[in-house]
């Protein structure tokens, strides 16, 4: 029987939102974010580099390079990693264990420099001993500290100074690091896997074994993202319900029970849904589809923005506002902070900010609920729809390849596939402004896939 692939197209431009920021990605001090004309910003903490210089406070944002075409930013605790048009990857902080990807194991990188020759990097996932990172043809890729089978080949213990391919498998579409040695991926049929060190049962069983190669969970196919703090972990499923595991001590799984409690399998938090998660360092954040902004977990110094210093061991509701619809947190300790974002584009921000994280221009003087930040705006996809007849795709329904016929009239363009959970499977560039592009659906299970 003939496997039946049908894609549908959405094209999405962001000319006519300005020079707002495209989400924000953030470590223990310091913001990264792209603007919409592909410009890479940062302010926050950059003492070993993180933002290219060596100041310890840079209260407001400031460019960072004269490139406009970056892609994608991710960043560990002390280092930032970005994805540029082309698919390179370029890096700059923290390279202790060889973290950078760059064959060097020195702390302080300022100098923003290119990792490799590759030019077909998705996803980057960094920690504060590893980083881990997926290619467009859905192989996965490790560098950094191996002293726990992070790099998931079944060796240790030497460093590994440039990005080694993990396993032969090259169907993977998600991944996540947590602040210790693990990490945890999802393939493309909803499973989960993980390796590295199992510490308070992150691994999803009865021991604390670390695991030397990549090890499914448990035998769910329907699991539709992972996030991943720093011993728990918050995973949504396609029906959006929320699963937790992992340590509890402080209540960061939202799940009721005993802090004591060894999480060593996914239990369900609550009965709600939610449309979006995030999993901090002993904290978590989600946002339900109503809008609301809920948090749980450590709060000793006011860091999940509820006005008080209580921790909170099931989801509470942040304020009363309705019109949520991103949420990020950093820091460790009480050294917090988050940052979240509504659906008018404003953006507001509480807890720590003694290197200037907020990017308002102020040092100190941390706020314990969201509070606006003057001169920040985020770009927001649901003023960005436009529908409009820049694509001829065949054969539709396909089987194994794909062809695009594009006319964009705009450079810096990118092409990303959808499952219709919502899941990312397949992200590139488009490196012209008009042309051609062959997308191998050979690998998807039958289904509707959502090209924007």
């Amino acid at each position: 029987m003939l496997k039946k692939i049908t894609l549908l197209f959405l094209w999405v431009s962001t000319s006519v939102v300005g020079q707002c920021y495209n989400g924000f990605q953030i470590g223990d001090y310091h913001v990264v974010s792209i603007k919409s004309n592909g410009s890479l910003w940062g302010w926050g903490s950059s003492d070993i580099g993180q933002l290219s210089n060596t100041n310890f406070i840079n209260p407001t944002p400031f460019q960072i390079g004269t490139s406009t075409d970056w892609l994608k930013v991710s960043v560990g605790d002390y280092n930032t990693f970005i994805i540029k048009s082309n698919g390179t990857l370029w890096a700059m902080g923290k390279g202790s264990y060889g973290l950078l990807g760059n064959g060097s194991t020195n702390q302080s990188n300022p100098s923003l420099q290119q990792i490799g020759t590759a030019t077909n990097w998705q996803k980057i996932s960094a920690s504060n001993e590893m980083t881990i990172g997926i290619r467009t043809d859905g192989t996965i890729w490790g560098w950094g500290q191996n002293d726990e089978y992070e790099m998931g080949n079944n060796t240790c213990c030497a460093n590994q100074l440039t990005p080694i391919q993990i396993g032969t498998a090259n169907h993977w579409v998600d991944v996540e690091t947590s602040l210790g040695a693990s990490v945890f991926a999802l393939k493309n049929d909803g499973t989960i896997w993980g390796w590295g060190l199992n510490l308070a049962g992150l691994l999803a069983d009865n021991t604390v074994m670390a695991r030397s190669v990549p090890t499914q969970l448990n035998s769910d196919t329907d699991w539709a993202s992972i996030h991943v703090g720093a011993a728990h972990i918050l995973a949504l499923k396609t029906n959006g319900t929320l699963w937790s595991w992992g340590g509890g001590e402080y209540g960061q799984t939202g799940d009721g029970l005993s802090p004591s409690l060894y999480r060593s399998y996914p239990r369900q938090v609550g009965t709600d849904t939610w449309s979006k998660v995030f999993a901090g360092w002993k904290v978590s954040f989600g946002i339900k589809p109503d809008g609301t902004l809920w948090a749980w977990g450590l709060n000793d110094v006011g860091q999940l923005g509820i006005g008080n210093t209580t921790n909170q061991f099931t989801p509470v509701q942040v304020g009363t506002d309705t019109d949520w619809v991103d949420v990020v947190s950093g820091g460790a300790g009480n050294d917090q902070f988050t940052i979240a974002t509504k659906s008018d584009g404003t953006v507001w921000a509480w807890g720590d900010n003694q290197g200037g994280q907020y990017g308002n221009g102020t040092v100190g003087n941390p706020v314990y609920v969201p509070t606006l930040m003057t001169g920040l705006c985020a770009t927001l996809s649901t003023d960005e729809f436009q529908q409009e007849n820049v694509f001829t795709m065949y054969p539709n329904p396909a089987k194994d390849v794909v062809t695009l016929q594009y006319d964009l009239a705009v450079a810096n363009a990118t092409v990303a596939i959808f499952d219709v959970t919502g899941r990312l499977i397949h992200e590139g560039a488009l490196n012209s402004v008009t042309g051609t592009n062959e997308l191998n659906v050979s690998a998807y299970p039958a289904g509707v896939y959502l090209v924007l």
